[in-house]
């Protein structure tokens, strides 16, 4: 072989190596000729997310298993390429695994239930009731109960008081989990978690009730926020 064909073939070579190399891959994929997943299993804390590189060969779409937040979801492309996805778990949610399910989605591919699975170790979810005691004005005990996504404050005598609710922004009721009672600068909150970061709705005479009490607003997913 001349010097000049040894250098061609060599060249040749290093392209070649550069570019199979150049493309990402996970082999962590049932179906890979189909998808190719970074992970197929990941803990995630309620409230958070989590992003994650994967390759869809043609347009896909998804589907979550049982899980119990609005706040739950991926955000992804539905196009085929290599991409960053995100895992969003809601800071409500209950589920202590929740399956993604992806689907293609593709008019090259003819349409079945074939699919492949991400699957989410939900961490730190909180501890929530339907029924909360609370203390009351002249220590009397009451309690907050959740009914739907509206909360109701009972007095000892079991009467309801006084209710509020949340709404994520945009006129709508949000979701709503009681966690108990949180304090901050000596005032209490009803401490609740929400798939958004929600914000709550009372009347004006309930509010009354609620400060008469003792209570100065809700505490959302970790945020203190007094009556409107």
């Amino acid at each position: 072989m001349s010097i000049k064909r040894f250098f061609v073939s060599t060249i040749i070579s290093a392209l070649l190596a550069s570019t199979a190399f150049s493309v990402k891959s996970y082999a962590h994929s049932d179906l890979p000729m189909y998808f190719d997943f970074q992970d197929t299993v990941m803990s995630i804390d309620a409230g958070g997310s989590k992003k994650m590189s994967m390759r869809a060969n043609y347009n896909y779409t998804y589907h979550i298993g049982p899980h119990t937040s609005k706040g739950t979801y991926l955000e992804c492309s539905f196009k085929s390429g290599t991409q960053d996805v995100i895992f969003h778990i809601g800071a409500d949610e209950q589920v202590k695994n929740v399956m993604f399910h992806f689907y293609v989605d593709d008019e090259e591919v003819q349409s079945d239930d074939t699919h492949d699975n991400v699957e989410v170790y939900v961490q730190n979810a909180a501890s929530v009731s339907n029924s909360v005691q609370v203390q009351l004005a002249k220590k009397k005990i009451g309690k907050i109960t959740k009914t739907g996504n509206i909360a109701m404050l009972y007095n000892d005598k079991d009467v309801a008081m006084a209710s509020f609710s949340l709404t994520n922004g945009n006129g709508q009721m949000a979701s709503l989990e009681i966690k108990g009672v949180a304090n901050k600068d000596g005032s209490n909150y009803f401490d609740v978690v929400s798939a958004t970061n929600s914000a709550p709705v009372i009347s004006e005479s309930d509010k009354a009730v609620m400060k008469a009490n003792g209570f100065a607003g809700v505490c959302v997913n970790g945020e203190f926020k007094q009556w409107p």
